[in-house]
């Protein structure tokens, strides 16, 4: 394995090697998708009912029943709750029906409502975010909702998706190097469609193989849009991720002057001067999630990076930790069945009993003809676990 392919949904990126058409549809550089228009299908009308407590048994029928021609299978799919009480669901590789041309794009983005679930569908049937160009892609990593007062139409959310600008190699099916983070930028009107407005770099093009992958996590708390990274070391026999914390208001995250970066001691606003919250040797995966639920600043990931068999919380009562980490949940990472399992999220949107907390786990298979033919095994898998 090639380190600078550091994703582990094989099956897919296999897929994506071989289609080299994939999602070459809309070829812009960064900058709004001005001629692509959006639309949800099937209708989900917002609940009307307060939430109620959701078991993981539940979610899981949900995905199963779950058969739309934009979406038969994806990794991530990181979420975040609407003013209206949907949510908003945003997949990285997708795996879509026989019916649509890919069959395999870089992206998607689903919008539930109790157990209706909707896709979002671009005019063009490319992904939802463009590719950068036909060989490099936005794989989303992470999605929060901002408050952006004053900014946007009273009713009007903005939806942010950072993304992993990767490129596709011509090594093999581990062959992908990121490249940098770019931000998705969605408005969504209530009861309405999300609908993507621009896409702008967060970091350089740079194809450092140890530079921090920004966005690999986010979450939004008080003032701040707090934006976690992480970061492959290099050092012998260390698998997973060192994580890093960056902060900046949520009001104008895109003014980089406002940027803060967390140095081990302080806030500070010199990015190169940012020290690990979480050390390589206690290692994340390089996707994670961050959030803030029931009082604690909770990071939930595998340890040991994507290599590790065991889901662990990390808790803490302030956003840079110091993380206490805890042995959660088994997902074994599969490199020795070709049944993967990877990149595990937290839902804290999603309520669930007193002291539990739901996570998915993407899995995959090294089989592509099994995959397209059955893309359930593509799906994620939910699960609670107990917080500490």
């Amino acid at each position: 394995m090639r380190r600078r392919g550091r994703r582990v949904a094989v099956g897919l990126l296999v897929a994506l090697t071989l289609t080299s058409a994939c999602s070459g549809k809309r070829p812009p550089p960064d900058g709004p998708s001005s001629t692509v228009g959006y639309r949800l299908v099937p209708s989900c009308p917002a609940p009307v009912a307060p939430d109620q407590p959701a078991t993981a048994k539940l979610v899981n029928k949900v995905v199963a029943a779950t058969d739309l021609p934009g979406w038969q299978a994806a990794d991530i799919g990181a979420s975040v709750k609407l003013a209206d009480g949907r949510l908003v669901w945003v997949f990285g590789d997708t795996v879509r029906s026989s019916a649509l041309q890919p069959r395999i794009v870089a992206n998607s983005m689903l919008v539930s409502s109790n157990r209706c679930v909707s896709q979002l569908r671009a005019s063009d049937d490319g992904p939802i975010i463009p590719d950068v160009s036909s060989t490099q892609v936005r794989w989303p990593m992470s999605v929060a909702l901002l408050d952006h007062a004053g900014q946007v139409p009273s009713g009007t959310e903005v939806l942010v998706v950072l993304c992993a600008r990767t490129q596709r190699g011509t090594g093999g099916n581990m062959d992908f190097q990121f490249r940098g983070t770019s931000a998705a930028i969605f408005t969504v009107e209530r009861g309405g469609v999300p609908t993507l407005v621009d896409v702008y770099e967060v970091t350089p093009d740079n194809g450092a193989e140890d530079q921090i992958n920004w966005g690999a996590a986010a979450m939004v708390h008080g003032p701040w849009f707090y934006v976690y990274g992480s970061r492959l070391t290099g050092q012998t026999g260390v698998f997973g991720h060192a994580l890093y914390a960056a902060r900046a208001p949520q009001s104008n995250p895109r003014d980089r002057s406002k940027w803060q970066f967390w140095d081990g001691g302080r806030w500070q606003s010199d990015r190169g001067r940012s020290a690990p919250v979480i050390s390589a040797e206690e290692g994340v995966s390089q996707t994670l999630s961050v959030s803030y639920t029931r009082g604690k600043f909770v990071v939930v990931s595998k340890r040991g990076g994507d290599l590790g068999d065991f889901v662990y919380t990390w808790v803490s009562s302030k956003p840079t930790g110091p993380f206490s980490p805890h042995q959660a949940l088994k997902a074994p990472a599969g490199f020795d069945t070709g049944e993967y399992q990877y990149a595990p999220l937290a839902h804290p949107e999603i309520p669930t009993a007193p002291d539990h907390l739901l996570v998915s786990v993407s899995r995959n298979t090294s089989d592509l003809t099994r995959l397209l033919n059955d893309p359930e095994v593509g799906r994620p898998v939910f699960a609670e676990v107990t917080l500490p």
